[in-house]
């Protein structure tokens, strides 16, 4: 090869070879942006986001199916075991157990009350994954918790849980006896929090 013309050639091979980068970023962007649409974001979404995004659809995933469906009719009190019944289904066997010693209202509770895996702030911790305060910062796949749906408990008690479909609404088993499993908005007045579950508690199937 004419020495005169090999630095035309490799400029050529390097301009070739930053084409084929740029192909490979774009088709991952529009991967990526076809996934926040689904789950209703807008933004780039980062390779972290982008794993929770896939451990989010696949609780709501696991979740939709009850829809309207009963889960154990006549039992009060059952949102929690729903709610666990869709983490083991989505993440693995250890989230039929898993429960903190330290949830979030822990501090409200009396020094008779048992903490227990069937319990609402079972998994409300730190050490469990992300706090959400807002309603409106909600992704789908996170966990709602709302406080003094029932009972004669202290104020800030947290009482019911369901999974965010990340538009304001979530899907629960109702503390009705009818037991039924329903998509309802998140009622404002009686949200306390979420949690966005880390990714490492996740085994994904």
């Amino acid at each position: 090869m004419n020495r005169a013309f090999l630095p035309f050639f490799l400029a050529g091979l390097v301009q070739l070879s930053a084409c084929e980068d740029s192909d490979i970023a774009e088709r991952q962007h529009s991967a990526d942006m076809a996934k926040a649409s689904l789950s209703g974001q807008t933004d780039v979404i980062s390779p972290q986001q982008s794993t929770r995004l896939v451990l989010g659809e696949k609780l709501v995933a696991e979740a939709l199916p009850w829809e309207n469906r009963e889960y154990r009719i006549g039992e009060a009190e059952q949102c929690m075991n729903w709610t666990r019944e869709i983490l083991v289904a989505a993440c693995g066997e250890h989230f039929a157990t898993l429960e903190t010693e330290s949830p979030w209202d822990g501090h409200l509770l009396g020094p008779e009350d048992e903490l227990l895996p069937e319990h609402v702030d079972s998994l409300a911790s730190d050490e469990f994954g992300q706090k959400v305060k807002a309603i409106d910062a909600l992704q789908a796949g996170d966990l709602v918790f709302l406080k003094n749906t029932y009972g004669d408990w202290a104020e800030g008690v947290l009482t019911h849980v369901g999974i965010a479909l990340g538009d304001g609404r979530y899907i629960h088993r109702m503390t009705s006896n009818d037991g039924l499993v329903k998509i309802d908005s998140i009622p404002t007045a009686d949200f306390d929090s979420g949690i966005r579950l880390k990714d490492s508690l996740c085994q994904t199937q």
